[in-house]
């Protein structure tokens, strides 16, 4: 009998032992997927990926992923947007984004130099839209990555600011 309680104890204690282990691991994983940030994403964008070449000093060319937007829902009567405007990693060039009205030919944003990698997930329009639907040109200017941001090719991308 007492040989059998033995058993018993020993049987828990490698038991709680795998659970100390198995909530040490999900704890440690939980810990480390990241950095959080106060920002909550709720933005998601219809997008398609467009490439422009970029011809480098020695005739070689190289694809630049540009993101292509079909539809920016915005807030209306506000300057303030959130919205991801990114650099894809994989470029090696740094990203200046336009927003043109295709009507009045009037700039209403101009990003500041993108690098890769980088976001930009709230912007200030140059003016409020009112409710409705505003086709826009995304100009995207690139510039070399080193010191002197030599102009590089660029893309222009069609889409629909829809202010509501």
């Amino acid at each position: 009998m007492k040989e059998k309680r033995k058993k018993l104890l020993v049987g828990a204690i490698w038991i709680l032992a795998l659970l100390l282990i198995v909530g040490g691991v999900i704890v440690y994983r939980a810990a480390n997927k990241g950095p959080v940030t106060s920002y909550e994403k709720d933005f998601v964008p219809e997008f398609e990926e467009q490439q422009t070449q970029q011809t480098q000093e020695a005739s070689v060319t190289k694809g630049i992923k540009i993101p292509g937007y079909t539809t920016i829902p915005i807030a209306a009567n506000t300057q303030e947007v959130d919205i991801d405007l990114y650099n894809p990693e994989e470029n090696d060039v740094h990203f200046q984004i336009t927003f043109i009205l295709d009507e009045t030919g009037e700039k209403i944003y101009e990003s500041k130099l993108i690098e890769p990698g980088q976001h930009l997930y709230h912007i200030k329009l140059e003016k409020a839209l009112a409710p409705g639907e505003y086709p826009i040109t995304m100009q995207y200017s690139t510039f070399s990555t080193d010191d002197t941001f030599t102009p590089k090719n660029g893309a222009s991308v069609e889409c629909v600011l829809k202010a509501e």
